[in-house]
């Protein structure tokens, strides 16, 4: 029986060439964005899947309460580490890392920079980073050990055994490689080359033992059968020990620090689940466009079939067999597009990772990815022919076989409803598109503060960082060499903070955080800052070693009066105040930053060069200077203008993925458009022919053709509009830096969905309305 429903099924394919292509076209293009989402989901949500002990693996968080508002922060201080091994015999392994940051390493001539974390012993027993050779947990237990991934080992030794080889580390340590492990996997939300003991950060940094220093990143992995709510109720209260009664830990599963990374007032908010969420919405949309655009077309040629099914139900055919002859057909149809979709994604996957800067593969050895596609194709199949299957059995032989079949209200008026549907969903995506655009646009836009222009941010290695003034000295003899300064962070990030600044008529609910900075001399200078009231640190100037710069926003906060200068914040004086300039988040409002001067390490090199022809070569010269300051050091730079792009990534790449979802529901929207008028305008033949007999001019069969379809477009937009308003404005309002929206961006969607609608329709309505009468009418 299956046999014979396959080979009707099949010459109908064929018979109906125009429909079954179109049909195709459609389910395929449907079924390539929904397993184009599927692998991007999928890969956000394996996201540090590989780890053995994963859902007992939680990270250590901090709420601390400020101004009333509640601060969440993923950094604590060092004691912690040891307390909660005390005081909580719920955790089998309590661990302290720092985060990810560029060491510099060298095995005999090679010199590289490689992403590396300082980790005690237990992180190995916690994590599931294999080892090939050596014990990476014991190796750790040894301050001049190093553990390595074979990658790392095979830039530094090639081919040769790495066990007990020595790496100089920044120039100063040298150690013993103990251990290589695998490459860190690519779903891990965690990235290095090189694994340090914690022990040898600890002996260098003695705030690691101090209890107002929030900058390490501290992992729990819990004993079996240990709830995440019963460990928070222990350590709700564990810092009110020590003093510090307005901070709060809690412990973060790692299965959730990917998905829902964004906190407000103390509660998960978002993150990554919301454009998961929103692209897998968009997906199912676009799937489902395709199935109406199946239905529809396969009712509209209703009276083709229709004789067919009288002719069968005749000869004994019962009503189910039909339906399961018009549900093969559908199936036939789904997995001949969902072949097509397949070899579409193996070929546009490498385009869609290289313009989103995503690590997607099409994994053919994974059960759950062919599982997936496999139940889409199944499902898409049973939705797109069960309503054409129940529609076209339904006709009564009779009625059928004497002709009377016409048009069915109800089949027209769900046609109608579904293409109304369909244009809901297109119009929806065509506006939000806009307004994302626009919103990308807006923070890209957004005025910076400073100059970006040939700015140059050349991050301080080892003790390159106590050599402050000799590299200026150096850099400064270059000729297209203008400005040079310091700071402790970049001109993109700022990570220090702090509540304990004091100003005059602070109150109690102004305990807020304000970043903090350590700087060097022509700092506002080198990166093109203004000022907005008095100097930049002078070194004219004995006193600015206790002198300090506010931005605009941190006078606004602290609600300092006029004239700021001169104002005492504690012990430091305010010699200067500078315009809001962006870090951190570009969507973000202006953060309260101080600024300090430093005569001690910097952390970064901040160059300011000539915006001329030579720019080039004075790279070089900067490179040869830092050489010649010390050798051992490679010369590693960055545009602060490429960092600070960086961070518009994640807007461009969710616009990206939105605005290729909505191509592509437009697209197969228009494709059933087309279809459907083409269908109509064929049934309305003769129609026309005696109309333009009568004397109907081109211009008003084109009208009456059109109008038809127009309608049910005209009827999405009204109710797109309101959806569409409260959707985006939700959206908008998790940006401080937002645009706001107008009324001109919806007409324009929906402007731009009647324009491709009408030029779809109009294709077939003009050749319509052009085509000869007799040819239509001489069959009368």
């Amino acid at each position: 029986m299956l046999k014979d429903h396959l080979k009707l099924a099949w010459r109908n394919l064929v018979r109906n060439r125009i429909a079954s292509l179109i049909n195709i076209i459609g389910l395929s293009v449907g079924l390539a964005t929904s397993i184009i989402l599927i692998l991007w989901i999928a890969h956000e949500y394996g996201m540090d899947s590989f780890h053995t002990n994963l859902h007992a693996i939680h990270r250590l968080m901090l709420n601390q309460q400020r101004g009333g508002d509640i601060h969440t922060g993923d950094n604590v201080c060092g004691p912690l580490g040891p307390l909660l091994r005390q005081e909580i015999p719920e955790l089998k392994y309590v661990v302290r890392t720092t985060s990810e940051s560029s060491q510099l390493i060298r095995a005999g001539d090679k010199s590289l920079y490689e992403e590396g974390i300082y980790a005690e012993p237990d992180y190995f027993n916690m994590m599931t980073f294999p080892a090939l050779t050596g014990h990476p947990a014991a190796a750790l237990q040894d301050a001049g050990s190093v553990v390595i991934t074979e990658t790392t080992a095979h830039k530094l030794f090639g081919n040769e055994n790495p066990m007990g080889k020595v790496i100089v580390h920044d120039n100063i340590h040298t150690l013993k490689v103990a251990a290589v492990i695998r490459d860190v996997p690519e779903n891990s939300t965690v990235r290095f080359g090189i694994v340090l003991p914690f022990s040898l950060f600890e002996k260098e940094h003695d705030w690691v033992g101090h209890w107002d220093y929030n900058a390490l990143a501290v992992w729990m992995q819990t004993k079996p059968g240990v709830s995440t709510a019963g460990l928070n109720k222990k350590l709700k209260d564990l810092l009110k020990q020590h003093d510090q009664a307005q901070e709060e830990l809690f412990a973060y599963p790692l299965t959730k620090r990917y998905l829902y990374s964004e906190f407000k007032n103390g509660q998960p908010q978002g993150g990554k689940i919301i454009l998961i969420v929103l692209l897998g919405a968009i997906g199912l949309f676009v799937l489902v466009i395709a199935c109406i655009n199946f239905m529809n077309l396969t009712t509209a040629r209703s009276e083709y079939r229709a004789r067919e099914v009288g002719v069968r139900k005749t000869l004994g055919a019962s009503r189910p067999r039909i339906i399961i002859q018009f549900l093969t057909e559908a199936m036939l149809m789904t997995f001949i597009a969902l072949f097509l979709s397949i070899s579409f994604v193996s070929w546009f996957l490498p385009v869609f990772r290289q313009l989103t800067g995503t690590r997607l593969s099409f994994d053919i050895s994974n059960f759950f990815t062919w599982g997936s596609i496999l139940a889409i194709g199944l499902c898409t199949g049973l939705i797109a022919g069960s309503y054409p299957a129940l529609f076209l059995s339904s006709f009564k032989p009779v009625k059928v076989l004497k002709g009377v079949i016409g048009a069915r209200k109800g089949g027209a008026f769900i046609r109608k409803a579904l293409v109304t549907f369909q244009f809901v969903i297109s119009i929806f995506l065509i506006t939000g598109t806009i307004v994302l655009y626009l919103q990308v646009k807006h923070v890209e836009h957004r005025p910076i503060g400073y100059d970006l222009t040939n700015l140059i941010d050349i991050p301080a290695r080892g003790d390159m960082s106590g050599k402050f003034s000799l590299v200026k000295n150096e850099l400064l003899k270059i000729p297209g060499v203008t400005t040079v300064s310091g700071g402790t962070d970049n001109l993109t990030r700022f990570g220090g903070q702090t509540d304990g600044i004091q100003w005059p008529g602070k109150t109690p609910d102004q305990n807020f955080l304000v970043f903090i900075s350590w700087v060097q001399y022509d700092w506002v200078k080198t990166a093109g800052l203004h000022l907005a009231e008095g100097r930049d640190f002078n070194p004219i100037y004995g006193t600015d070693t206790n002198a300090c710069l506010l931005n605009q926003a941190a006078v606004k906060k602290m609600g300092l009066k006029a004239p700021v200068v001169g104002t005492k914040l504690g012990n430091t004086t305010v010699i200067g105040v500078i315009d809001d300039f962006v870090f951190n988040n570009p969507t973000r409002a202006f953060q309260p930053i101080m600024i300090n001067l430093s005569r001690g390490n910097m952390d970064h090199f901040f160059v300011r060069l000539q915006n001329d022809a030579s720019w080039r070569e004075n790279l070089d010269r900067i490179g040869q200077a830092l050489k010649k300051v010390d050798p051992n050091y490679p010369f590693e730079f960055h545009f602060v203008r490429e960092e600070y792009e960086k961070k518009m990534e994640d807007g461009r790449s969710a616009g990206l993925l939105l605005n290729i979802a909505g191509g592509f529901a437009i697209f197969i929207s228009c494709m059933g458009l087309f279809g459907l008028s083409a269908f109509l305008t064929e049934r309305r033949t003769k129609e026309i022919g005696i109309r333009k007999v009568l004397g109907a001019s081109v211009s008003r069969i084109w009208f009456l053709l059109t109008r038809e379809f127009l309608a049910p477009v005209l009827l999405a937009c009204l109710i797109t509009f309101p959806l569409a308003i409260l959707a985006l404005h939700a959206m908008l309002q998790q940006m401080d830096y937002r645009i706001t929206l107008a009324w001109w961006m919806f007409a324009a969607g929906g402007l731009l969905s009647i324009l491709i609608a009408l030029a779809t329709v109009s294709l077939q309505g003009i050749k319509a309305a052009v085509e000869n009468p007799v040819k239509s009418l001489r069959t009368e």
